[in-house]
C-alpha cells in the first residue's frame, strides 16, 4: 500500500461508520465516472484534447483534493498533520489553477497545441498568444513619430512595469521620466504615445524589446521607485518654477492688503472665478473615462510628474470654486494664512506642492485636459483663487484599448438616470453617434460585428468625443474655451460640438 493509501486508511478509521460509508460510496462514484470517461475518450481519439475528459478528471481531482483538505482539517485529527494539509491545499490550488487555465486555452483560437505539454508551458505559450494578441490590435493605432517631438527610451521588464526616459533636454514644463506597467512593449509604447497625443513621440527600447509573455500582474510590475517626484521637479527649478514664485509673491502682496478679512478675500476670488470660468462638467470623470476593450488583455498606464497649467485642471471633486460641501472647508484659509506670513517663497512652494497633488491626463488633438485625482483637490481650488498661473503635479495617463464593443461605450457614462431608458434605445442612439463620428471623419476606424457593434479605431483624437451628446459636448465646450479653434481643427462647427441636440443632429447628417 503506498503512502498515500495508508494516510487516507488512517484518516478513514476516525471517522463515524456512517461517514465512512457515505464518503466511500462517494469515491466509488467518482472513480467509476472517471473510469466511464475513459472509456469515452478512447472512442474519441485525435489530434485535439478531449476538453471534456480533461475538465471532468481536473473538477474530479479537485473534488477529491477539497475531500482530503477537509478530512485533514477535522478537529478529530489529534495529531499536527499542518504540513501535509498545506501540501494538500496547495495541490488543490494546482488543480483549480490548471481548470481555469485549460477553459481559457479553449476559448482562443489560433493557439497550436501538442500532447505532452506540461502546465508550465501551456501557460507559457497561452500568454505569448495573447500578447501577440494585443500587438496586433496596436497595429492599427500606431501613429508616425512627429518630427518635432523628443525621443524617448524604454526599459520594461517581464513583468510590464516600465521606465521611459527622455533622450534629449525636457522642455522646461514637460515631463522628463515616466513610470508604469502596459501589457506588453508595444502597449508601454502606446501609453507613451497617448500621452503625448497632439506629438507622438519617437520610442527605442533599451534593452531591445523582444517577444514577451502577456504581463497583467500590476504588483509585481511596480516601478515607482525609479520614477520622478515632484521635489526633483521643484528643484530643476527653470521658467515655470519663476513665474509661479511671483505669482505667489503677488498673492501673498494681494493677501496683506487684505489681512484684516482674508477669508473675505478668497470668498471674492472664488465668486469671481465662479462667473467668470465656472467649472462646467458635472461628472469631472467624463474627462478621462475609458471603456473595457473588445480585447479585455489591454493594459497601459503611465506616471510622471510635470508643471501643469492651472486653468487646464478643468475638473474637481468639488464642482463650485471655494465649496467643499463642509469637508475641510478651512485648508484655503490654511493655505492663505500660510502664504501671509511667509518670506521664504521656496519653502511655501515646496509645502504647497507637497505631499503631491495627482492629476489625471486626459489627452486630446490639440492638447491635455486634467482633473484632480485621489488628491490634491483642495489646493488645486485655492490655487485658482490665489490666481497662480501653475501647479507642480504627479500626473497619470491611462492608454486606451483600440477596439470596444458599444455596450462598453454605453458603461462609460456617468448614470444620470439614463438607464430609465431602454437599453434597446440606448444602444441605437451610440451606434448612430459613432457612425456619425466615423462618416464626418472625426474619427478614423470601423464597424464590425454581424449588427456593426463593435468598433476598431485607428485614430481617436480625444475618447471623450465617444461619450452620450450630453457629456461629449459639455468636455466639447470647455476644451473650445481652453484651445479656442480646436473644434475646427476636426471639422467639427463650434455650436454644432457645443450643443447636445445640435450634435446629434449634425452627426445624424454625415
Amino acid at each position: 500500500m503506498t503512502a498515500i493509501g495508508r494516510l487516507v486508511l488512517m484518516l478513514a478509521r476516525l471517522l463515524e461508520d456512517d461517514e465512512r460509508e457515505e464518503i466511500g460510496h462517494f469515491l466509488a462514484e467518482s472513480v467509476h465516472g472517471i473510469e466511464a470517461a475513459e472509456a469515452a475518450s478512447e472512442e474519441q481519439a485525435s489530434d485535439e484534447p478531449d476538453w471534456s475528459y480533461l475538465w471532468h478528471a481536473l473538477l474530479g481531482a479537485s473534488d477529491h483534493a477539497h475531500r482530503i483538505l477537509a478530512l485533514l482539517e477535522f478537529e478529530r485529527i489529534y495529531f499536527d498533520v499542518s504540513a501535509i494539509t498545506e501540501s494538500a491545499r496547495e495541490l488543490r490550488s494546482l488543480i483549480n489553477a490548471a481548470y481555469e487555465l485549460t477553459c481559457e486555452v479553449h476559448a482562443r483560437d489560433g493557439l497550436v497545441l501538442e500532447a505532452g505539454t506540461t502546465i508550465e508551458e501551456l501557460w507559457r505559450q497561452f500568454a505569448l498568444h495573447r500578447a501577440a494578441l494585443v500587438d496586433a490590435d496596436l497595429e492599427s493605432v500606431r501613429r508616425t513619430p512627429s518630427p518635432e517631438a523628443p525621443g524617448w527610451t524604454v526599459d520594461i521588464d517581464e513583468h510590464g512595469g516600465f521606465v521611459a526616459t527622455i533622450t534629449s533636454e525636457a522642455a522646461d514644463v514637460a515631463p522628463w521620466k515616466f513610470w508604469g506597467s502596459a501589457a506588453t512593449a508595444a502597449s508601454a509604447a502606446h501609453t507613451l504615445a497617448w500621452f503625448f497625443h497632439d506629438r507622438p513621440p519617437k520610442i527605442v527600447f533599451d534593452p531591445p524589446a523582444s517577444l514577451m509573455p502577456l504581463a497583467s500582474n500590476v504588483v509585481d510590475a511596480d516601478r515607482s521607485p525609479e520614477g520622478p517626484s515632484v521635489a526633483e521637479l521643484l528643484a530643476r527649478r527653470g521658467t515655470a518654477y519663476v513665474d509661479h514664485v511671483r505669482a505667489v509673491q503677488e498673492a501673498r502682496d494681494a493677501l496683506r492688503r487684505r489681512a484684516e478679512d482674508v477669508e473675505g478675500f478668497l470668498a471674492e476670488r472664488a465668486a469671481g472665478l465662479n462667473a467668470a470660468d465656472p467649472q462646467r462638467l458635472r461628472h469631472q470623470k467624463v474627462l478621462t473615462a475609458l471603456p473595457s476593450g473588445d480585447n479585455r488583455d489591454h493594459l497601459g498606464f503611465a506616471n510622471t510628474v510635470m508643471w501643469v497649467a492651472t486653468r487646464l485642471v478643468v475638473g474637481t471633486r468639488n464642482p463650485v470654486w471655494g465649496d467643499f460641501e463642509g469637508h475641510r472647508d478651512e485648508t484655503p484659509l490654511d493655505i492663505a494664512a500660510g502664504l501671509l506670513g511667509a518670506d521664504d517663497m521656496d519653502a511655501f512652494t515646496l509645502k504647497l506642492f507637497t505631499p503631491k497633488i495627482d492629476l489625471m491626463m486626459a489627452p486630446g488633438w490639440a492638447g491635455p485636459l486634467f482633473r484632480v485625482g485621489s488628491n490634491g483637490n483642495h489646493r488645486v481650488h485655492t490655487a485658482r483663487m490665489l490666481e497662480l498661473p501653475w501647479l507642480a503635479a504627479a500626473v497619470r495617463v491611462e492608454a486606451f484599448p483600440p477596439s470596444w464593443r458599444i455596450i462598453d461605450l454605453l458603461a462609460m457614462d456617468p448614470d444620470g438616470g439614463t438607464k430609465i431608458r431602454s437599453f434597446e434605445h440606448r444602444m441605437r442612439e451610440r451606434t448612430e453617434l459613432v457612425t456619425g463620428l466615423l462618416r464626418r471623419g472625426v474619427i478614423d476606424g470601423d464597424l464590425t460585428g454581424e449588427r456593426g457593434e463593435t468598433l476598431r479605431c485607428r485614430r481617436l483624437p480625444a475618447a471623450w468625443l465617444l461619450h452620450r451628446a450630453e457629456y461629449a459636448t459639455a468636455v466639447n465646450a470647455v476644451y473650445e474655451d481652453r484651445y479656442p479653434g480646436a473644434l475646427a481643427q476636426l471639422g467639427i462647427p463650434p455650436e454644432a460640438g457645443t450643443n447636445p441636440s445640435a450634435w446629434q443632429r449634425w452627426l445624424a447628417e454625415a
